[in-house]
């Protein structure tokens, strides 16, 4: 291992361990792509700047000095799958080294899918040139809700699905199990969310097929009751408690490294008898700009060559390219075979199932359309940025959930009111309230103008919640803001804070999640206001904070009991 290699792995191995203090401090997950890109990339340059107008200075290289004189160089942005981020580090840093490589520095961020789902919309800031998912899959389902039509690209990569187990449990198997045992044991394997990571999404959708519809009644409530978030939550409960979770579906690639980052928990790969789907990495190229565009097409003729696939082999991917024999863990179980990916249907009908054995949402969302939203953020707004995420992140949620829309600014509620409603909590598989729910959040913009009457929101916004309070749902406020109070006649933060003391009833909790947007926000207050109504406070001050913190607020926490920590 080269001194790049080593502190790229000492660099994941540190995020990891912050990430591991901070959720254990806070209850809950914390933004992992924020603090990769912080801790690889160097990107946390530009909150304030990014809010006022983009930043002029190109991002700095994520790799060594090229081998060539490049005076001018274009940086070029790539999106890549968490599984595949390492070996794609490493790759751009052999590559620019190549005196035949263009000049230009690939600046990688490793992006979960909801997180790609969100900041792949036309008019994000922080808009990449390539991305790299790992399931086609994921590019469905980001034609459909950020309506990119991206062109389907063959996988250049794969890393199969395996169980990662303890050596101790993997030792007491009687041959190799089939996905049945693994699922519908007394003590069946653990699962990350199905509907936000590949290694449940492909794990559900193989197993559900050996299910009776009756075993799948008992079976799949139970994997829901035992799912975490993402593999960095089951691999972070393991290191600290291996019983806890002592067997769960990830990449291959992903149990190579963190044998490679944990050497004292270490975890043996298991295979179902009947074969295992894969990670399929491709290369969508999403670039703008000419130059761009030819610089993402030069790379992916790279990721096809046998000096790639040597480099993707040291992280445990295997090319498609070029054969290769990857290495198994010393106590693994099964030869990984790799077999079909289930196809989207398949996956439709699994998280479907999924969803019905999970608690649904009961969501009020609350946007800021205060006149600071106006503010030019390039060539484009605040607000014409959250707009679109906005309206991407809410296409994007099951249609089981009941969602409303408000929007907030001193007196745009008439008679003093801060607040209106765009659209009432209704069901989102009722065709009609989705349509009315999609136009309120596409005409955010068209109603800026004003201060921001914030308090008075939130309570207003927490009595409507509660008065249509779902015993069967998680009931939540999600308040989206870039100012503080500035309603002069509106209630105190104090008087906000006994109000909710006083209505809260812990047997009907109401979540109230804030995310502060720019650098303008008071995170005291939002936190404190967050905190004491079972959820927490999201800040999002740089554009690549923006898409991360909207996925991780609607998508990436762990909500139990009406709790949302």
């Amino acid at each position: 291992m080269g001194p790049y290699e080593k502190s790229l792995v000492e660099s994941r191995a540190n995020r990891k361990a912050l990430e591991a203090k901070i959720a254990a401090a806070r209850r809950r997950r914390v933004i992992a792509a924020v603090l990769g890109v912080v801790l690889l990339a160097g990107a946390g340059l530009g909150g304030y700047v990014w809010w006022k107008g983009r930043e002029s200075t190109p991002l700095a290289a994520l790799t060594a000095a090229p081998g060539k004189n490049c005076p001018d160089r274009t940086p070029v942005s790539l999106w890549v799958s968490e599984a595949a981020q390492p070996a794609v580090l490493a790759l751009a840093k052999e590559y620019q080294a190549d005196p035949q490589s263009p000049c230009v520095d690939y600046v990688v961020r490793g992006k979960a899918p909801i997180e790609a789902m969100i900041g792949l919309g036309q008019g994000q800031p922080d808009r990449p040139d390539g991305w790299i998912p790992d399931s086609p899959r994921w590019v469905e389902r980001v034609n459909e809700t950020a309506k990119l039509n991206a062109k389907p690209a063959g996988a250049f990569a794969k890393s199969p699905l395996v169980i990662a187990m303890d050596p101790k449990q993997a030792g007491t198997l009687d041959g190799q199990p089939k996905w049945l045992d693994l699922v519908a044991s007394d003590s069946p394997i653990r699962m990350s969310d199905p509907r936000s990571t590949t290694a449940g999404m492909l794990t559900l959708a193989s197993a559900l097929p050996k299910l009776s519809a009756e075993q799948g009644r008992v079976v799949i409530p139970t994997l829901a009751k035992g799912a975490a978030p993402s593999i960095d939550d089951l691999f972070g409960v393991y290191n600290a408690t291996p019983g806890k979770a002592a067997a769960f579906p990830v990449s291959e690639a992903d149990l190579i490294d963190h044998n490679r980052l944990y050497p004292d928990h270490r975890m043996v790969s298991v295979t179902p008898s009947e074969g295992t789907p894969a990670f399929e990495f491709s290369l969508v190229n999403v670039a703008t700009d000419p130059v761009r565009d030819q610089a993402v097409e030069l790379l992916r003729a790279y990721l096809m060559t046998p000096k790639a696939a040597k480099i993707f082999a040291e992280y445990g991917i295997r090319s498609t390219a070029v054969p290769v024999t990857m290495p198994t863990p010393q106590g693994s179980v099964g030869e990984v075979k790799i077999g079909d990916s289930p196809d989207a249907a398949a996956v439709t009908a699994a998280t479907d199932v999924w969803q019905s054995a999970t608690t649904d949402f009961s969501i009020l969302s609350v946007f800021d359309v205060s006149g600071s939203m106006k503010d030019k953020v390039g060539d484009t707004t605040r607000v014409a940025i959250t707009q679109e995420a906005a309206g991407i992140a809410l296409a994007a949620l099951p249609k089981t959930t009941k969602l409303g829309l408000w929007v907030f600014s001193i007196g745009i509620g008439g008679g003093g009111v801060d607040y209106k409603e765009l659209a009432p909590i209704g069901r989102l598989d009722d065709d009609s309230h989705r349509t009315q729910v999609a136009t309120a959040a596409a005409t955010l913009s068209k109603n800026v103008g004003g201060g921001t009457g914030l308090y008075d929101t939130i309570w207003a916004a927490y009595q409507k919640a509660k008065t249509q309070y779902d015993p069967e749902r998680v009931n939540a406020v999600v308040i989206l803001t870039d100012g503080r109070n500035e309603d002069p006649n509106g209630i105190s933060l104090e008087q906000l804070k006994a109000n909710l003391r006083a209505a809260n009833d812990p047997d009907k909790p109401i979540a109230i999640t804030t995310i502060g947007i720019g650098p303008d926000v008071d995170p005291n207050a939002l936190s404190q206001i967050s905190k004491m109504t079972f959820s927490d406070f999201y800040a999002a001050p740089s554009p690549a904070d923006m898409t991360t913190v909207l996925a991780r607020a609607l998508f990436d926490h762990e909500c139990k009991n009406g709790r949302c920590v």
